[in-house]
C-alpha cells in the first residue's frame, strides 16, 4: 500500500517508501540538491495498492513556507542585487 509522503522531508519520505518496499522518485531532480526539501505532492496517492518495487513519483519544494501562508516558491533563492563587502580590518 502506498504511504502518505506529502509533508515529509525528502529523505524521510524515501525511507518511508523503502520501508513499504517502494521507491520514491523526485520528478524534478535538476531543480534541487539531492535530498533537500519537503514533498508537496505524490502519485499515486496514499492508500493505493501497487506491487512491491513500484515507483512513487514525488514533487519536492526546496523553499519552505515563509510563515505568511504563501507556501514555498520552489527552487533556489536568487540574489536580489550587489552586496557591498568591506575588507576585514577596515571601518
Amino acid at each position: 500500500m502506498v504511504p502518505a509522503l506529502v509533508g515529509l522531508a525528502v529523505r524521510a519520505a524515501q525511507d518511508v517508501a523503502l520501508d513499504a518496499r517502494l521507491l520514491a522518485v523526485d520528478e524534478a531532480p535538476p531543480h534541487a540538491p539531492r535530498g533537500i526539501g519537503v514533498v508537496t505532492a505524490q502519485e499515486p496517492p496514499p492508500g493505493c495498492y501497487v506491487p512491491p518495487g513500484s515507483r512513487i513519483r514525488i514533487w519536492v519544494d526546496t523553499d519552505p513556507d515563509d510563515g505568511e501562508g504563501n507556501g514555498g516558491r520552489g527552487g533556489s533563492r536568487v540574489p536580489t542585487g550587489p552586496v557591498t563587502v568591506t575588507p576585514a580590518g577596515s571601518k
